[in-house]
């Protein structure tokens, strides 16, 4: 089975994340509850990205 990988939608971030770990909010996929949260608490994705 393939996995399919997209681009997180928190611009600054642009991880890649696949379709079975993201987190949706309105439509789009986000990498984390962070990214799709807005980083409202200035709470970090990953260590891999400097979105905040």
């Amino acid at each position: 089975m393939a996995t399919t990988q997209l681009e997180c939608a928190c611009e600054p971030c642009g991880c890649q994340v696949s379709a079975q770990t993201s987190v949706e909010r309105e439509g789009k996929v986000y990498c984390s509850q962070a990214c799709a949260d807005g980083h409202a608490d200035q709470d970090q994705c990953c260590s891999s990205c400097e979105c905040c």
